[in-house]
């Protein structure tokens, strides 16, 4: 069961580091409110990947938690500012049933989304999706995510 488990993550890992290479364009409308920003990447990566907006929400939570912990303080709020709502998603991903203290690792955030109903191959890809419309934000979002993924 364990050696399953291991080949499954080196996989879904696997599939990650290819993602990420493959240069998808955003089209994320930029916003000067906070609200917007944040509604609209948790739009986008749910329309891009074919999942619901709870799913996608409780990812970015999961992401901005394993960002808290990985990041200096002056850098995640560099990055809460730039990605607006970004507090914000840790409190939704909570009440989503992501615990606190439970994500460590990239590997953290896929066992997450597959405990949504994500499958694995979606999964994978949600990291390098959030990266691409981070970067379709300006601001140092994608530089300050790019750290910690």
């Amino acid at each position: 069961m364990k050696n399953r488990i291991s080949s499954v993550t080196i996989v879904v890992l696997a599939l990650v580091l290819l993602s990420g290479c493959s240069g998808s364009k955003s089209t994320t409308t930029k916003s000067k409110t906070g609200k917007d920003v944040s509604s609209g990447l948790t739009s986008q990566v749910s329309k891009t990947l074919g999942i619901t907006e709870s799913q996608t929400e409780a990812g970015l939570g999961a992401m901005m938690m394993l960002s808290k912990d990985k990041l200096s303080p002056d850098d995640f709020s560099k990055l809460t500012k730039d990605l607006p709502g970004g507090s914000d998603l840790i409190s939704k991903a909570t009440d989503l049933g992501v615990v606190p203290g439970s994500v460590s690792t990239t590997a953290d955030i896929l066992k997450v989304l597959n405990k949504l109903g994500i499958s694995p191959v979606t999964a994978a890809k949600f990291v390098p999706t959030v990266l691409s419309a981070a970067k379709s934000l300006g601001g140092g979002a994608f530089g300050l995510l790019s750290k910690v993924f």
